[in-house]
């Protein structure tokens, strides 16, 4: 009866030991990460009253030189003109004023120090 007993609790002490050394070995997914992104809008300007300026390509060129991507371009003013009078008869004339969109992967920034000195001596 005793040699069943110990056969019993060292089976059970196995198999505690075994469940125990299945769990650690799980691995456990990491959260997702995403890139988290900054965004910018760009739209025309007005010069004065229902009078607008478009984007210029230059505007355009230094955003791309800072690494902003283009994302989407949008009609955001519609401006509609008739030429000449009544009698002229002539069509209305529209212009379109788009508004840029852009986005860039937000950049961590991240103080480091650094464990060698900045300026050693020469041997």
């Amino acid at each position: 009866m005793v040699c069943m007993k110990r056969i019993i609790v060292l089976s059970l002490a196995l198999l505690a030991a075994a469940a125990a050394f299945v769990w650690a070995q799980q691995v456990k997914a990491p959260a997702a990460v995403y890139a988290q992104y900054e965004v910018r809008s760009v739209f025309p300007r007005e010069t004065s009253p229902a009078m607008y300026e478009q984007v210029s390509q230059q505007e355009l060129q230094n955003l791309a030189s800072q690494g902003w991507e283009l994302v989407s371009v949008t009609p955001y003013v519609y401006r509609n003109e008739e030429r000449g009078g009544a009698a002229n008869n002539k069509p209305a004339v529209t212009q379109t004023y788009p508004a840029y969109f852009f986005k860039r992967v937000r950049l961590l920034r991240t103080d480091t120090t650094s464990l060698v000195p900045a300026h050693t001596a020469a041997p």
